[in-house]
């Protein structure tokens, strides 16, 4: 058990035929997995979304998987919401814990390799064709670091280095956990709302499911939080209270990408996904992200020029799995071998 830079099957010897290659490619967040069968010579097949809250553990929902195969995969390849260092490796917003040795040999896999579902994202978004992503703000980008950002149940950051470049990598990051910058005196009263409730102000706790929810109930004065489900759908159905907290959800995530290109450099270019911008539809207010995304003083006009993109395509970190079991691109990972 080791981690590594995981980059396929690159180093396995080239008598080994493509076609024994079965992969169980799957995203697993905080509240929703998506998983696919993978073979080189096909791509993907069997793609399936399940909700957690149905399993009582992640054997139990591969298990679930494999059993819906015409033949069982022999490899898999899983993008988890939680940091990958290690054997031992727990959700961070899910009671579910595992051992990468013990889960292969009890699913009878020849490998089984894990990285974070950011990893997976940003590898995803480097296979994004026009049609897969809508251009917030697109001037010409710089062959330089991306980023993929996604509020979901928790918040998902990773860079992708040397992008244009033919062996990339992918950094992971816990850029979520940063304590809360607030902007102005209402973002310091949202941040001191997390702080009171969770006992401290870190992104994540505002830039979530969770976070739109408390936004919105910091912002109609209450203390009981709203599904974010039912926030988003009351912010599409025009009601202005829901609408304000979309408005400031979309402001600080700007914010947040901002400052998240000067910490990288990343002049190439910044894709938004994750599970909030998805039910919040057109109710998330790209004009407000963008203000607070370039409004970094004397970086401002150098924030202008990066390029943003909102990703429409759903099963954007299933392509980036593709790619790490296919080795075209490095990434940070745990695995076991039979």
């Amino acid at each position: 058990m080791r981690r590594a830079w995981h980059t396929g099957r690159m180093n396995e010897a080239r008598t080994v035929r493509r076609s024994r290659r079965r992969w169980l490619l799957a995203d697993i967040g905080g509240t929703y997995a998506r998983l696919a069968a993978w073979l080189p010579a096909l791509g993907l097949i069997h793609p399936r979304r399940y909700r957690n809250d149905d399993f009582d553990g992640l054997e139990a929902l591969l298990v679930s998987y494999q059993n819906e195969l015409d033949r069982p995969c022999n490899r898999a390849l899983l993008a988890l919401a939680s940091p990958v260092a290690g054997d031992e490796l727990k959700f961070t917003n899910r009671p579910w814990r595992f051992s990468v040795a013990a889960l292969r040999q009890r699913l009878g896999l020849d490998e089984l390799t894990c990285v974070n579902d950011f990893v997976a994202a940003a590898a995803g978004v480097t296979t994004l064709a026009a049609g897969d992503a809508e251009a917030l703000q697109a001037p010409g980008g710089q062959p330089r670091p991306t980023l993929a950002i996604g509020p979901g149940t928790g918040l998902g950051a990773a860079a992708v280095l040397d992008a244009s470049a033919r062996a990339m990598q992918v950094l992971p990051s816990e850029a979520g956990h940063m304590g809360c910058a607030p902007l102005d005196a209402a973002s310091a009263a949202l941040a001191a709302a997390a702080a009171r409730r969770y006992g401290r102000a870190s992104w994540e706790r505002l830039l979530s499911g969770e976070g739109l929810a408390l936004i919105d109930a910091t912002l109609r004065g209450v203390d009981t939080l709203d599904e974010p489900a039912q926030v988003a759908r009351r912010a599409l159905a025009g009601d202005e209270k829901a609408l304000a907290a979309a408005r400031e959800f979309s402001r600080l995530l700007g914010a947040f990408a901002g400052d998240l290109v000067l910490a990288f450099g990343a002049r190439g270019s910044v894709y938004l996904t994750g599970g909030v911008l998805e039910g919040l539809n057109r109710a998330f207010d790209a004009a407000a992200f963008l203000d607070a995304f370039s409004a970094k003083g004397r970086f401002a006009a150098a924030l202008a020029a990066v390029p943003v993109y909102r990703v429409r395509a759903p099963d954007v970190a299933l392509r980036g799995l593709m790619r790490i079991a296919a080795g075209t691109i490095a990434v940070p990972a745990v695995g076991a071998r039979g």
